[in-house]
């Protein structure tokens, strides 16, 4: 491969994610090639991931009085905010180049990408984290997520250039909407932006830009501006009306798997502990934990939340064991914090 094109759109929801699910099909057919896309949806919108119940996830009223549409990603993953400060990217790429790794290997080696990109627009220290988070100094900056479709695959995120803690609260239903203002600032915390970082924040042509270059560092090929093609135009009349349809916004409903969302308040040696939860069919879709407790390194809490989530809720104890040589909690063993995390996550 030593050519990849290069789009920017900014659009509606509907057409931005029909065109993933046609790009990543039309280049795993080999009638679409490869390409990298940045991308700002306009007007903003409120997303949820492909196995997620939309009212179990989003303020819908709420998101509409404000101007946000609703629309449902073909990836999984969590629900998330898109608008002019956390635009998008995607890189699409034929399923060959990453054959023979596992989901873990393709994300180590795929997040490569973004991470270079982000120290193109001068933030340095940048790396992977968990299963699919990009965080700077223990704190989250980027999402990711695959998607797979006819031998293609979409590596795709974000970009949080700046963010407003508030309006996500207001819009997604988190475990955190209850949360005292302290609390909210612990949130905050978890969260960097590079308006932050960098005092300033990168214009959408920045990000560009970084994504380009990156790409062609990465992969060693040569992108170039480029349009969507005869193919690809058509497929997106046909698939466009899906994204447009209430059935495939609104129409998945949970299963009889358990799903709740709970804040469970313990004190203990360490102090008091608050330990918020999602659990979406018996996985683990969500856990904040704060409280006045102290925990060395400070960055360990966002770490050991960042390693929980979307994990099967009998795994998580033993999940929180794992980080018994990894972070110290004064006053709490590891065994009693996952004591009380599994006590928490049973409805």
């Amino acid at each position: 491969m030593e050519y990849m094109r290069g789009l920017f759109h900014r659009a509606p929801a509907d057409f931005l994610l029909a065109s993933e699910e046609v790009l990543t099909r039309g280049v795993g057919l080999g009638l679409s090639p490869p390409t990298v896309r940045v991308n700002i949806f306009d007007p903003p919108a409120v997303l949820v991931g492909y196995n997620q119940d939309v009212y179990e996830e989003v303020n819908v009223e709420e998101a509409m009085k404000l101007g946000f549409s609703v629309n449902r990603r073909p990836s999984g993953g969590g629900a998330i905010l898109m608008y002019e400060d956390s635009p998008g990217w995607e890189i699409w790429l034929p399923q060959s180049l990453v054959e023979g790794l596992d989901i873990g290997q393709i994300y180590v080696e795929l997040a490569k990408i973004p991470l270079t990109a982000l120290r193109y627009l001068g933030i340095e220290n940048a790396r992977l984290r968990g299963k699919n988070d990009i965080e700077v100094g223990g704190r989250k900056i980027s999402g990711t997520g695959l998607y797979m479709d006819s031998g293609g695959i979409m590596f795709c995120g974000t970009v949080l250039l700046d963010f407003n803690t508030r309006l996500m609260l207001q819009l997604l239903r988190l475990p955190i909407e209850k949360m005292s203002d302290k609390d909210v600032e612990t949130f905050e915390k978890r969260i960097v932006t590079a308006r932050e970082i960098l005092g300033s924040k990168p214009s959408v042509r920045d990000v560009l830009e970084a994504f380009r270059r990156a790409v062609g560092d990465v992969l060693k090929v040569e992108v170039a501006d480029g349009d969507l093609n005869e193919w690809e135009l058509g497929e997106l009349q046909r698939t466009v009306e899906k994204y447009r349809s209430s059935n495939w916004i609104y129409g998945y409903k949970a299963t009889d798997g358990r799903t709740f969302t709970k804040i469970c308040k313990y004190k203990t040696a360490a102090g008091l502990l608050r330990i918020h939860v999602k659990v979406f069919e018996n996985i683990l879709e969500q856990i904040l934990l704060t409280g006045d407790f102290f925990a060395y390194p400070s960055t360990a809490i966002h770490e050991l939340e960042a390693n929980l989530k979307w994990i099967a809720v009998d795994d998580v104890p033993q999940k929180v064991i794992e980080f018994a040589d990894r972070m110290t909690i004064h006053g709490l063993s590891i065994y009693e914090l996952a004591n009380l995390i599994e006590n928490c996550i049973k409805d």
